[in-house]
């Protein structure tokens, strides 16, 4: 099962109205067997490692972006998706995101 994890700064607004629209979008479309999770910002490092997309609403820190990049976790712009400006540009990077863990 894919694991796909959403930070914001209390891990319980932002972050869980971007997991309601991804959950939202997979299950339009069908898809299934990917996890998607909220948490906070002070959580995130501790947990990162255990992701293997993680869609950002603030642009990762430096320590985020090392895990990212350490645990080559696909790393998402989720901002389109909180403000609904064009949030098929975050929908097409998480699915590219998944079909490359498939392959």
């Amino acid at each position: 099962m894919a694991k796909i994890i959403v930070a914001c700064g209390s891990g319980v607004a932002s972050s869980e109205l971007v997991v309601k629209h991804i959950s939202d979008f997979f299950e339009d479309h069908h898809i299934t067997g990917v996890e998607v999770e909220a948490t906070d910002f002070k959580k995130l490092p501790d947990i990162l490692a255990n992701y293997d997309i993680y869609v950002w609403i603030a642009r990762p820190s430096e320590e985020i972006q090392q895990i990212v990049d350490d645990k080559n976790i696909a790393s998402v712009n989720g901002l389109p998706i909180f403000t609904g400006q064009k949030p098929e540009i975050s929908y097409k990077a998480i699915i590219t995101a998944l079909k490359r863990m498939q392959s």
